[in-house]
């Protein structure tokens, strides 16, 4: 796999956000419609249909353990390109002027947050990236205070690089402003501990986390999981 170099990654970081030819999408957390995961789906599912039109990708997930109990509706895109010509589209759209004058009421109240990430290390990746994972981990660092930006991204290239020996998927995702959210994804729950285990097992892994241990370059701020709905 061909990654940015470090500089180059840093600066498309701090000035777009994110590498402008790789994978990012919009996530947004609402808490269970009427407590019902069911009717939250089939109220997604109406949004889907427009979204989709319009050139997104649409997925469903649920955080987990960890999580903040909330249902996540992703929209997601081969690249910011794409997602800037989607945001154009759905500005102008009537089906979806009239669905959020509808559904306005639900939508405010329920809405927990809502964030846009990409892809910063793969500049290969597509929206389908995350096709195969049902289950995924994420943790949440920041840059250690006597540390700058790359020394971050090159400790997470070598985790990443390690990783993808066990066949983790790992990527890593920035807003371009605050943390940095390195993830890693399985089939189900035990294909990626097994992997996790093999991975932790590995010379290269004890070598990388001891070294990572005495001189961190970030400071972690918190972990998650999220499982796929749809």
């Amino acid at each position: 796999m061909k990654y940015l170099s470090l500089l180059l990654l840093a600066s498309c970081i701090l000035f777009f956000g994110s590498n402008s030819h790789s994978d990012n999408f919009e996530a947004w957390d609402f808490k269970p419609i009427n407590g019902s995961l069911e009717e939250t789906i089939i109220w997604f599912d109406e949004a889907k249909t427009v979204h989709e039109r319009l050139g997104g990708k649409v997925e469903y997930w649920q955080h987990d353990v960890m999580g903040n109990n909330v249902i996540s509706y992703l929209i997601r895109f081969d690249t910011p390109e794409s997602w800037a010509s989607f945001k154009d589209k759905l500005a102008t759209d009537e089906a979806w002027q009239t669905w959020i004058n509808k559904n306005y009421k639900t939508f405010s109240s329920h809405l927990v947050e809502s964030f846009s990430l990409g892809n910063v290390l793969n500049p290969n990746a597509k929206a389908s990236a995350w096709d195969d994972l049902n289950i995924i981990g994420f943790s949440a660092w920041e840059v250690a205070d006597d540390k700058v930006i790359t020394d971050l991204l090159t400790s997470m290239q070598k985790s990443l690089e390690i990783d993808s020996e066990f066949n983790l998927s790992p990527m890593v995702y920035s807003s371009g402003l605050g943390p940095l959210y390195y993830l890693t994804g399985g089939k189900n729950w035990a294909d990626l501990q097994s992997k996790i285990a093999k991975r932790n097992e590995s010379k290269a892994w004890t070598e990388y986390w001891t070294a990572a241990g005495q001189d961190p370059a970030g400071d972690f701020v918190r972990q998650a999981f999220s499982v796929r709905i749809q």
